[in-house]
């Protein structure tokens, strides 16, 4: 039977369980991958339906498995593939927490819905869970679980507090890596290196490290499964430092937009340049407080459509810029979201970033009933590469 390893939250879900598979497989053992991006199994890659499918097409996934060999597996969960009961056929081993923040408040309508969605994640889980000890609502969960299941099984994971279960120390922020230690029960163990700058992205890593110790995976795994990850549309640079460097990132939340432009506005050497908008016919509530959060942190700012679905335009970037207005901070509305990135490469000079936020490593736009080509990445290297005239090769 097949080991899986569920992980839910807000944000990074998608960065841990990358991180987690190549740990996982680093030390020897191949591992499937159903989330957001793709799903994988062996050498084959699928287009995803939903970040966790439907029951039907689970069970395909995992027989598939079953035929390839491949033995464990793991796996975004999302609220509404818990609430929908898409996982009831599925045993979770392992389950981890990445934190609780605003999002799918229209489907979900209170945070309070959404947390007890979640929580049931932790409740079906046979082995062991590990959880973000830094975050609120995972110091909750931790309260709430150890008075249900078996005290052993639950773990925590901190940048901040060295009594957790699983403690991580950051040595080096740059836009280049972060580089942090790990402890393990109070013990150092090594250090451990990501090549995606951002404190986010550690607590991602120390998330997949904790999932895999508590797995009793050896800890040179966990080093040389971190060393060369590169997830697509996760802070994905595009262009150079030395030019105008780029940023594409999915960042679709106000934390997961904040954590973004934080991270670059502490290590920008010149100005920050964000082109971001919502999606329709999703959380309205979150309009404004992202465009309050991308003025705050930003030095110029470019209101665009995200994937608009069948809502006007018009009131996504209205609502945004009710947030956005009091900053402060200059910006525009330009729809149209290639002559949006074409605005902001024009504008920016040498040193800027310029950060495209929301779509990440789609390759698409929702608009109406169409789902049109669209790619940020592309789009983006192109137009640095016109502006520049230098070719700037893939990173995915």
């Amino acid at each position: 039977m097949t080991r899986v390893f569920g992980i839910t939250g807000t944000n990074g879900k998608t960065t841990t369980a990358c991180m987690l598979k190549e740990i996982l497989e680093q030390a020897g053992n191949p591992c499937g991958l159903i989330g957001t991006i793709e799903y994988q199994i062996g050498g084959k890659r699928h287009i995803p339906v939903n970040t966790t499918p439907g029951r039907d097409l689970l069970r395909d996934l995992f027989a598939e498995m079953k035929e390839e060999g491949v033995e464990q597996c793991v796996m975004e969960v999302s609220s509404h593939g818990i609430d929908q009961g898409r996982i009831d056929d599925i045993r979770i081993d392992y389950a981890g927490f990445t934190n609780l923040s605003q999002d799918h408040l229209d489907y979900h309508k209170t945070m309070e819905n959404y947390y007890q969605v979640k929580k049931q994640l932790f409740l079906r889980c046979t082995e062991g869970a590990v959880i973000n000890w830094d975050d609120p609502y995972g110091k909750r969960l931790y309260a709430e679980l150890r008075e249900t299941v078996d005290n052993s099984s639950i773990k925590r994971y901190s940048l901040k507090d060295t009594a957790a279960d699983y403690y991580g120390k950051i040595l080096e922020k740059s836009l280049l890596r972060s580089r942090f230690q790990f402890f393990e029960s109070g013990n150092l163990l090594g250090e451990l290196e990501v090549s995606i700058p951002g404190e986010h992205f550690v607590y991602n890593a120390m998330l997949a490290a904790s999932m895999a110790r508590q797995a009793g995976i050896e800890f040179s795994h966990l080093r040389a499964g971190l060393l060369e990850l590169h997830v697509p549309g996760r802070m994905q640079q595009i262009g150079s430092e030395e030019d105008t460097l780029g940023v594409v990132d999915y960042a679709h939340t106000p934390d997961g937009l904040e954590k973004l432009l934080a991270t670059l506005s502490d290590l920008k050497r010149g100005r920050m340049l964000c082109v971001f908008g919502c999606g329709g016919f999703r959380d309205k509530g979150k309009r404004e407080m992202m465009g309050r959060i991308a003025g705050f942190y930003s030095d110029y700012c470019i209101i665009t459509n995200d994937n608009p679905r069948g809502e006007p335009p018009e009131n996504i970037a209205q609502a945004i810029e009710e947030g956005l207005r009091p900053t402060g901070c200059p910006y525009c509305i330009v729809l149209d979201r290639y002559q949006a990135i074409k605005r902001a490469v024009s504008l920016a000079d040498k040193w800027d970033i310029i950060v495209v936020a929301g779509k990440g490593h789609e390759t698409y736009q929702l608009s109406g009933d169409q789902k049109l080509p669209f790619d940020d990445r592309k789009t983006l290297r192109e137009l640095l590469e016109k502006k520049y005239e230098k070719t700037y090769g893939e990173s995915d």
